[in-house]
């Protein structure tokens, strides 16, 4: 019977699948467990209880949260609604509210970026729009998009003569057209030229099918169709109406945008691109162009910034079309050849290529339904010496936004069940994707797959995603240290949206829009709190000592109850609940405490392996005969279901417990098999709990 001590200092790989629970031949095995919950791993090494949360605002019909930060200083939580954002404080504090278009069911579709002041925002059935706010943050505003010039695509342009007055960009430019021509039986007629034709000696106008020439137009019998040639009426022969003011001409090099209309045959209007002259263009070497984006051709769904441009995409018309405006100048979308002025690109790809999302990462990375793009220069990006690339294929989800998490962008895969990463690879010039879910993938696959994702920097560089069903996972994330680190998290109610707003000090501010019992709430998780929910309240002293709050009756048999002041920190026993009112066991002096929801934070370990590849000791009998728990500022934790007690005899019995530091040897009986080898620590009542490490003094029989 060989007698072992064996040490567990890691704890980087999180929970892992039960697909992987007898891959002992990974490192993840000996730094993964079996269950964690409720608690966060932590790069350095160790595994540390999640923070409780504070409510701070309750938000009634409240659909998603989304940041808005101006600097560290200056943030500001978006709270969207059916037609409306409500904009508050980082305390929930109401600042504003603003009418918008959106449904509840839209909210969820919407994609959006931030620059300075201005927060984008893209859905494929509204134009797109922004929310403003003053340089004194004073005066807010949601309003449509106003572009100077929107991205253009041709339409039906007449085939005419068209002769412009001006050159000069500035100038008002008057541009007339000159009539349809007669039928030359000389002449070459491309598709859609238009002409008329005496017929009998009535005018009738005509529209060529095709290229032809020599064949003059006859009016179709019953018996006979016209190859060549369609009769059109006067009216569809003119030059304009009325609905061409604001289209844009591209004549002789240059730009007029149409102002006003003043005949069929005129219209007038600004020169925006300087014309090379003022010569008659010919039929057909002129377009007319208008704007893409209208209810009938859909709007684009995606967007962000890059190197002072704003970048759309994807439209319901136009799914893989990436439109860049002018540099410095977010609200012209002229295209040209200049260096800084605006271009469109499209995704090309033999996969799904419909623009589901806009983001950075070495170049713009077009994210699509089934491949990852990356539009990119040696240089700046201009128009002529622009790529778009495909670097990977898999697929993004429509409703999840990638997320940049230092040097890499993390995206959910279409399916909504895996998180991979897009990073770039110097040997091969290319970014790959490499999937950190691989050996979680668990957390995914039972809970709906995930909603939302956010990553807060500080203090511990982690990923929270809020899971469809309404619980919590949160990823560890640090390449330097080699930790990809799950755990999954229960905050006793649904979550809807998560958000983080960073601070100038200390940890990010971490946000959840949680619906608890009925009541939806924003929600802050705070360093310190031990419990969900929970809030500061006053004790009445009498001949019992009680609290009333409506938080009581809100979380009803689920309130708990602790005492903190900074150098004890105690559990309180709750003697009765009667709707919004607590009788507590606590001493007279005890004027304030806690209360809030309780949760159980729990780590359930592997059983050791104790050989190496490819042998194993999983047949063997493991009996742990003492654990040996390395703790840092906790306070009696359990183990298999028994309190630790970690008082010193020279302590007073006593006086209030303090958070313990150091090691504590705890005995344990009884032999396992490598199959049913339970190990779990854990922490259910409001009290702190952090491990740095675990030994193990066990023994191992052959059975």
């Amino acid at each position: 019977m060989a007698k072992i001590n064996l040490i567990k200092n890691n704890f980087t790989s999180g929970e892992l699948s039960p697909h992987i629970w007898l891959r002992t031949d990974l490192n993840q095995y000996r730094n993964g467990c079996k269950e964690v919950l409720n608690m966060l791993p932590i790069v350095e090494g160790g595994i540390k209880r999640r923070a409780g949360t504070q409510a701070i605002v309750s938000t009634p019909n409240a659909v998603r949260i989304l940041p808005f930060v101006v600097s560290h200083t200056d943030c500001f939580i978006l709270v969207f609604k059916a037609n409306q954002i409500e904009v508050r404080l980082p305390d929930g504090t109401l600042k504003t509210t603003l009418t918008t278009p959106y449904t509840a069911a839209d909210i969820k579709e919407i994609s959006y970026c931030q620059n300075r002041q201005q927060f984008y925002i893209a859905h494929s059935k509204y134009p797109l729009a922004w929310v403003r706010c003053s340089e004194d943050l004073s005066n807010w505003s949601y309003d449509s998009f106003s572009f100077y010039v929107p991205p253009l695509e041709e339409v039906s342009t007449p085939a005419l003569p068209l002769k412009p007055s001006e050159t000069s960009v500035g100038k008002t430019c008057t541009l007339v057209a000159s009539p349809y021509e007669v039928y030359s039986n000389t002449k070459r007629y491309q598709t859609n030229d238009i002409c008329y034709y005496l017929i009998n000696n009535v005018k009738y106008y005509f529209r060529a099918k095709r290229i032809t020439q020599g064949n003059p137009p006859t009016i179709p019998e019953e018996t006979y169709t016209e190859p060549n040639w369609e009769q059109v009426t006067v009216s569809e022969a003119q030059g304009f109406t009325s609905a061409d003011i604001d289209k844009f001409v591209f004549i002789n090099e240059g730009v007029v945008r149409i102002d006003s209309y003043i005949s069929s045959s005129t219209v007038a209007g600004e020169i925006l691109v300087k014309l090379n002259s003022d010569v008659e263009a010919i039929g057909n070497s002129w377009v007319l162009k208008q704007d893409i984006f209208e209810t009938s051709l859909g709007y684009p769904r995606a967007v962000t910034m890059y190197q002072q441009r704003l970048v759309i995409g994807g439209t319901t018309s136009y799914p893989n079309y990436i439109w860049l405006s002018r540099v410095a100048d977010v609200t012209n979308f002229l295209p040209t050849t200049n260096d800084a002025d605006s271009f469109t690109l499209s995704a090309s790809s033999d996969q799904l290529t419909n623009v589901l999302h806009l983001a950075q990462s070495r170049g713009i990375v077009v994210m699509t339904g089934g491949s990852e793009l990356v539009i990119s220069a040696q240089n700046a990006l201009t128009p002529t010496n622009t790529s778009i690339l495909e670097h990977t294929s898999y697929g993004s989800t429509s409703n999840i936004k990638p997320l940049k998490v230092g040097s890499e962008l993390l995206f959910v895969q279409r399916g909504a069940e895996r998180l991979r990463t897009l990073l770039y690879d110097y040997s091969i010039d290319s970014l790959t994707s490499n999937e950190l879910s691989v050996l979680a993938s668990h957390i995914a696959e039972d809970h709906g797959g995930f909603k939302e994702m956010v990553y807060q920097q500080e203090p511990d560089s982690v990923v929270w995603f809020v899971l469809n069903d309404g619980k919590l996972a949160s990823l560890t994330l640090n390449r330097e240290q080699s930790v990809t680190a799950w755990s999954q998290h229960d905050l006793g109610s649904s979550v809807i949206s998560a958000m983080t707003l960073p601070s100038t000090t200390g940890s990010d501010r971490l946000y959840f829009l949680i619906n608890r019992n009925g009541t939806l709430q924003i929600e802050q998780m705070k360093e310190g709190l031990l419990l969900d929910s929970a809030k500061q309240v006053t004790v009445t002293h009498g001949t019992t000592c009680t609290v009333t709050d409506s938080l009581i009756g809100t979380l009803a048999d689920n309130v708990a109850a602790y005492y903190s002041n900074g150098t004890h920190t105690y559990s309180l026993s709750i003697l009765n609940r009667v709707g919004n009112t607590l009788t507590i066991d606590c001493d007279s002096s005890i004027t304030s405490i806690y209360i809030g929801r309780k949760f159980n934070s729990r780590v359930s370990l592997f059983a050791p392996e104790l050989q190496g590849s490819p042998a194993t000791s999983s047949p063997s009998l493991i009996k742990v005969n003492y654990i040996n728990l390395y703790l840092y500022k906790t306070i009696n934790p359990k183990v298999n279901g028994e309190m630790v007690e970690l008082k010193e005899f020279t302590e007073d019995l006593f006086e209030a417990p303090k958070p313990y530091t150091g090691a504590k040897r705890v005995e344990l009986n009884g032999w396992n098999t490598f199959d049913n080898f339970k190990l779990i620590v854990e922490q259910d009542e409001p009290l702190p709990f952090h491990i740095t490490a675990l030994v193990l003094e066990l023994n191992i029989n052959e059975r």
